[in-house]
């Protein structure tokens, strides 16, 4: 553990941890948790967990127990959700069927009246809001190894552990929250989704919170960053970045196939594994009840409109910048990531993060110097190209808090999204295995294509081809090739995410593409868009053109979470 701080919680919470230390060796954990769980009231939950976990900790060790953390925090999110089990979260949309793509939700029975969270940017203001409390949305971080059972062993934890590492060199980053009981239905008119710490009234789990036995998990986890690596080549999820926004020595996992991804994986630990639409449905149901609009298009752009290919305006040696014309020297954005080449993207010369951009002039004319955080010093030619590339893992740290948002415009598609304490759409498409598509492609069929899902529930099982563990949950269709609004996911239980009801729109239903490639063959979808997707893009875009082999600089292999080994509700 690390060191013990005397977080400033409330005199209330004060007298409690003050009566329990007093009782020593007789206090049970049942009475533990039972005192600090009547003190749960939705905006001291930090302080609280942050008491409460000293507290269980000093009481393991007068029993001469080990600290299991994942027990701790399974422990930890079992007494909130307990403590919040009588509220009852629900958002009521149209049905698609009817509707005439008209996104808003409205908050109904214990949401109703509750205001939508706020979308930040690097300036805001660190302001409370209630969602940051409160238990149905409150998150931790921590880094941790997957075990063969679906459980973590878990390293450190933010806020409690001095180790916690958030490069992920430690162990990967994950984001810890609640494990939710949800129900989806429609009578016709409208569609509802119900989520409650407790289950009831006909609810299940999210599939990614499924234990391998088939039992509800406590917590959920998810990949707090994109794939990065390791110097020993291990596939992580951490930040670019340590104390001080120096660089470390990790590497961002771009133009690593799907196949490359889990291989990558595997040498972090052998039961780890690669992205799953489990995940992803969790994540586009954090943002509908954090935002109240069924995406992100238009609303929350993310890194989706940062597609740049210049030829450098002078040519120099020995330097650790590129000069270009003022005009594309405007379109760079600090902290962003740049590919310096003899054509595009190709990094022969130097790639590195954007540390400096100035006004110049040479010989008369004015340009504009972008400096790059590189090792040494680089020389240019009159044919060299500068390209944008995907952001380095973790830019979204800039964000107060714990607050949703993109680093400095929301809406202009140049930086990384945060969502729930979890980074998204920065730059490359996000490549999993869970699941595969089998495309059958003929160009005489109408409809054109026909997408069967396997899904994998076990990550020692995942690979680039569909084998006896994978299990076919279902189809879906589109065309044979171009982008796609799909108006619906089908209501599933297994939450893997199957388009319906073509065509949309950017600006309506769920406002994100679907892309469709000619062929036939097994595919492997890459999610959430890439620099140049603009508006096709969004948490439900998705391509099923590439296979798991293909290899590109806009794709980024990413760690799975809680979804990576799980079972399946029999209920």
């Amino acid at each position: 553990m690390g060191t013990k701080k005397n977080y400033g919680v409330n005199n209330q919470l004060e007298r409690i941890a003050n009566a329990l230390e007093a009782q020593a060796g007789s206090v049970s954990a049942a009475v533990l948790d039972a005192a600090f769980s009547g003190s749960i009231d939705g905006t001291n939950t930090t302080a609280l967990f942050r008491r409460w976990w000293r507290l269980a900790c000093d009481l393991i060790a007068r029993n001469e127990g080990e600290i299991d953390r994942y027990a701790l925090l399974t422990r930890w999110f079992t007494l909130i959700g307990e403590a919040w089990g009588d509220k009852i979260y629900t958002l009521r949309g149209p049905d698609y069927r009817v509707s005439n793509g008209n996104t808003a939700l409205t908050p109904m029975a214990d949401l109703a009246g509750k205001e939508a969270a706020p979308l930040c940017t690097e300036v805001s203001a660190n302001e409370f809001h209630w969602m940051d409390e409160d238990p149905m949305y409150w998150y931790v971080r921590f880094n941790g190894i997957s075990k063969a059972d679906g459980t973590m062993d878990i390293k450190a934890v933010e806020g409690i552990d001095d180790e916690f590492d958030i490069t992920g060199n430690l162990a990967p980053v994950y984001t810890g929250s609640i494990g939710l009981w949800h129900i989806r239905f429609t009578d016709g008119s409208y569609e509802y989704h119900t989520r409650a710490t407790r289950q009831g009234g006909g609810m299940y789990p999210y599939e990614s919170d499924v234990a391998p036995d088939g039992t509800h998990r406590a917590m959920h986890w998810e990949a707090t960053f994109g794939g990065s690596l390791t110097k020993d080549g291990k596939l992580t999820s951490g930040s670019g970045y340590g104390k001080g926004w120096e660089r470390n020595e990790n590497t961002t996992a771009i133009s690593r196939s799907a196949n490359n991804g889990i291989s990558d994986a595997r040498k972090m630990g052998a039961y780890e594994g690669l992205y799953s639409d489990t995940e992803r449905c969790h994540l586009l149901d954090e943002w509908q009840f954090r935002h109240y609009n069924l995406e992100n298009s238009g609303i929350l752009e993310g890194c989706t409109s940062y597609n740049y290919d210049y030829v450098v305006s002078v040519a120099e040696e020995d330097v650790t910048s590129v000069v270009l014309t003022t005009a594309q020297g405007a379109n760079i954005v600090m902290g962003s990531f740049l590919d310096v080449g003899e054509a595009a993207r190709d990094g022969k010369i130097a790639r590195g993060n954007v540390i400096g951009i100035e006004s110049v002039t040479i010989d008369g004319t004015a340009y504009t110097r972008v400096t790059l955080d590189v090792a040494a010093p680089f020389t240019t030619t009159a044919e060299s190209h500068v390209c944008t590339l995907p952001w380095t893992p973790g830019s979204t740290e800039r964000l107060p808090g714990h607050k949703d948002g993109s680093l400095y415009n929301v809406t202009n598609g140049k930086t990384p999204a945060r969502i729930g304490g979890i980074e998204v759409i920065d730059g490359a498409y996000a490549i999993g295995l869970d699941p595969l598509w089998n495309s059958d492609w003929n160009a005489d069929r109408d409809p054109k294509s026909i997408y069967s899902v396997y899904v994998v529930r076990d990550a020692t099982k995942q690979g680039g081809s569909i084998s006896a563990s994978h299990t076919l949950v279902g189809t879906f269709t589109g065309s044979n090739s171009g982008w796609q609004y799909p108006r619906h996911f089908q209501i599933r239980k297994d939450d893997m995410l199957m388009p319906e009801g073509f065509p949309g729109s950017g600006s309506t239903y769920l406002k994100s593409a679907f892309g469709f490639g000619g062929g036939s063959g097994v595919r492997t979808p890459w999610l959430f868009a890439d620099l140049g997707n603009g508006a096709n893009a969004g948490l439900a875009c998705a391509s099923g053109s590439l296979a798991p082999s293909s290899a590109y600089w806009h794709g980024r292999s990413r760690l799975s979470g809680s979804g990576k080994t799980r079972g399946e509700w029999a209920a």
